[in-house]
């Protein structure tokens, strides 16, 4: 069942993703804005768009091993790995670098694809899977 749920996750968050892409650049039109932060706006909305099925399978992974009883794993795979790993990677990008804050944003996006091996990995093995019952 495990992975059919992960496997409609990554599916269900295709679609959405799809369509969130082909609406970001109406969204920011909304409201008052420059024209600066409008194109920032959809820039963010679209990367959002296309790492939402990471998101979906890292989020299905994290159900899963939460699921099974794991709740330290869980505390490590998601709350250690952002503080440890996404926070300073953000914070090195955007202090010392020129790279623009788009692409400062994807590259943390995309750093959740190292949580989604882990997370595969895991699941996988099906070590999160605990008789919590017998306890």
């Amino acid at each position: 069942t495990d992975r059919k749920l992960i496997v409609f996750a990554v599916l269900s968050c295709f679609v959405v993703g799809a369509l969130l892409s082909l609406f970001a650049p109406i969204f920011p039109q909304i409201y008052k804005a420059t024209d600066e932060v409008r194109g920032l706006a959809t820039k963010f909305i679209f990367i959002v768009a296309v790492c939402m099925p990471i998101q979906g399978f890292l989020n299905a992974c994290y159900f899963t091993i939460r699921s099974g009883g794991k709740t330290l794993i869980t505390f490590l795979f998601d709350s250690f790995y952002v503080w440890v790993f996404t926070i300073p990677l953000a914070y090195v990008l955007g202090h010392y670098t020129i790279i623009p804050i788009a692409v400062v944003y994807l590259l943390c996006q995309l750093s959740d694809i190292f949580k989604c091996i882990i997370g595969f990995i895991l699941v996988k093995k099906g070590t999160w899977a605990q008789n919590m019952v017998l306890k």
